[in-house]
């Protein structure tokens, strides 16, 4: 096993957010289901037809997210808005590599909470579990090229492009280039 990083000379810097991560629970698959459903998700996002019951079963393996976990490589929360509790998507962390400290992000916020600022908030929230409580040293996300509002958003919370992932997904039978975005501890430092 890999000894993290424990004096990374992070510490938790947070502005006040509108939002939270919270684990999921049962009652989150219902919704989860839903959010796969919206067409401003399936039209950028490389998503498998999921079961409720497949989503109920996922949400369990997850519901506890304690990092670092170095048994486990993938973790799950639902994005929640403080004032009301208003469940609005959900964001993931999934581990490349424990031993280099390296993760991916993937992150969803339903159509109906589109460009207020909750993405970003939930965004900068994940970067700091990332680095101040997973150790990682590298933060990695992929956004279709066609979906300027994934990685305008990226940009804004200091993800730097890599390239262009050709044809890197099939999305509803058509194949799309993806943009390789990251974000190194150094720069979340600078930040």
């Amino acid at each position: 096993m890999i000894s993290p990083i424990i004096n990374s000379g992070l510490q938790d810097l947070s502005p006040v957010f509108r939002v939270r991560l919270r684990d999921p629970g049962p009652s989150d698959a219902a919704l989860i289901y839903r959010w796969r459903n919206e067409n401003a998700l399936q039209a950028h996002q490389p998503l498998v037809y999921l079961s409720l019951d497949h989503i109920q079963s996922d949400i369990e393996k997850t519901s506890s997210n304690n990092l670092p976990n170095y048994s486990r490589e993938r973790f799950q929360w639902i994005i929640e808005r403080l004032s009301d509790s208003e469940p609005l998507g959900w964001m993931t962390l999934s581990i490349r590599t424990w031993e280099h400290q390296i993760g991916e992000i993937g992150y969803s916020i339903s159509e109906a909470y589109h460009g207020q600022g909750y993405g970003f908030e939930a965004l900068q929230i994940m970067l700091q579990k990332a680095f101040c409580e997973a150790h990682l040293y590298r933060v990695e996300a992929k956004c279709s090229v066609e979906n300027p509002a994934s990685y305008k958003l990226l940009e804004k919370v200091g993800f730097k492009q890599e390239g262009v992932l050709r044809e890197y997904f099939n999305i509803r039978g058509k194949r799309f280039d993806h943009y390789m975005y990251s974000v190194l501890r150094s720069d979340y430092i600078k930040r």
